[in-house]
């Protein structure tokens, strides 16, 4: 979907507001499910997620309206060159925008309404956890794609804003993967801390939602690398939500992400890592700008 076909229009008919977005009229109220914002629907959804393990999480579907999702998943074609920030080590090859990105109108409505006041409460009463601030500049979130042989090692995510320094406590990530089928790879994988084993997978199908704790024990990551046909990029939204302080066992020194289960390489990738290692600078840079000239 290029991003000259795209705009967002507000109308108001019979008290209620739309946004059309490439000739797709959305009604507002329902671009989040009204099903699952209930009250009896947030006291499960609650539960679900205190009683998960390895550690606090919850996998929702169809939290969000489909003809929203189509048009955030047809502007990630639109998305600049350099607006992405490009990671390509042997723990992590993945493709996210940068915190100056500008996203196509149907990913930022996207964005304010999961950092919305109506969201944010619905985020909180499922977590339990109180003052969650949210962050505009989506550092570490906004729209992900993992390419052909991408990989994310099993990991803790960074644990404070670098800007802000506030506590990071919350991801919410929405995958945006039609048709996706679980030998194309990229199935997030949550770890348990203790018995040092993935306990869980989650195959990024498209529509499907997944909140989760941030902790020193909140391990995760997609170690098995996308290998879908045609090309096909592994795509997601992600945000991060706050707070100013908190009291679990979370430690105050403040860290970035932390790799736990670096991806173990074969003979031929080692040789590639010590070729990089004595090639000098300037023929690396040149040889990176080659390589990102062929990434997605």
């Amino acid at each position: 979907m290029p991003l000259g076909q795209l705009g967002a229009v507000a109308s108001n008919t019979h008290a209620r507001t739309y946004v059309s977005l490439d000739g797709v009229e959305l009604d507002t109220a329902e671009l989040v499910n009204p099903a699952l914002l209930a009250d009896a629907s947030i006291e499960s959804l609650s539960e679900r997620f205190r009683e998960a393990r390895p550690f606090k999480h919850l996998v929702v579907e169809g939290l969000f309206a489909p003809q929203l999702l189509e048009c955030i998943h047809g502007e990630f074609d639109a998305v600049r060159r350099s607006d992405w920030e490009r990671y390509d080590n042997r723990n992590e090859r993945k493709l996210g925008t940068k915190p100056s990105a500008r996203l196509g109108p149907a990913a930022q409505l996207y964005f304010d309404t999961i950092y919305s006041k109506r969201f944010v409460d619905f985020i909180a009463r499922i977590s339990g956890i109180d003052g969650l601030v949210t962050d505009p500049m989506l550092y570490g979130g906004g729209l992900h794609k993992i390419p052909t042989g991408g990989k994310f090692a099993p990991h803790v995510d960074f644990n404070k804003h670098p800007v802000t320094k506030l506590d990071n406590r919350l991801v919410f990530i929405t995958y945006l993967n039609k048709d996706w089928k679980p030998e194309y790879g990229g199935a997030l994988q949550l770890w348990d801390a203790d018995t040092d084993r993935c306990v869980s997978e989650i195959v990024p199908v498209f529509g499907r939602s997944i909140l989760f704790y941030q902790s020193s024990k909140s391990i995760h990551g997609h170690p098995d690398p996308v290998r879908a046909p045609g090309g096909r990029t592994r795509r997601s939204a992600a945000a991060y939500f706050y707070s100013n302080g908190r009291s679990d066992e979370a430690t105050d020194h403040s860290h970035t992400t932390i790799i736990m289960k670096p991806i173990t390489v074969g003979p031929y990738a080692r040789l590639a890592l010590g070729v990089k290692y004595w090639t000098p600078p300037v023929l690396i840079d040149a040889f990176r700008l080659i390589a990102r000239r062929q990434w997605p």
